[in-house]
């Protein structure tokens, strides 16, 4: 298990000690999704061309209105999880689209967790 006492109090640190909790495998390299949402959507054709240029491999992921999801980019990195890692590409991420109106704070990992 992963020593949990050096997360920093934060979103991202609550998240981490959920997965710890859940016998999550911190050391394998994990299929890691980050959200990023706009003040606006749908984003512009030129938006699209600007994100595409620094992201190539990105979803368009449309509003759910029944799960009250905005639309948003889908992101997905390939990494060990860890609090350092997703709090840079958070804001690797929003640095990217502030400009656009456009910021990540949020994060989900694909993988399962031990039994």
């Amino acid at each position: 298990m992963t020593e949990t006492s050096s997360w920093p109090s934060d979103a991202d640190g609550e998240m981490l000690r959920i997965l710890a909790e859940r016998d999550f495998d911190f050391k394998a390299i994990h299929n890691i999704e980050f959200y990023v949402e706009f003040a606006s959507w749908p984003l512009t054709e030129a938006q699209q061309k600007e994100i595409e240029n620094k992201l190539p491999e990105v979803d368009y992921i449309e509003p759910n209105v029944e799960d009250e999801l905005p639309g948003h980019v889908l992101f997905t990195a390939k990494s060990k999880v860890t609090h350092e890692f997703v709090t840079q590409e958070q804001k690797r991420l929003s640095d990217i689209v502030t400009d656009m109106g456009g910021f990540c704070n949020s994060w989900a990992v694909c993988s399962p967790c031990g039994g």
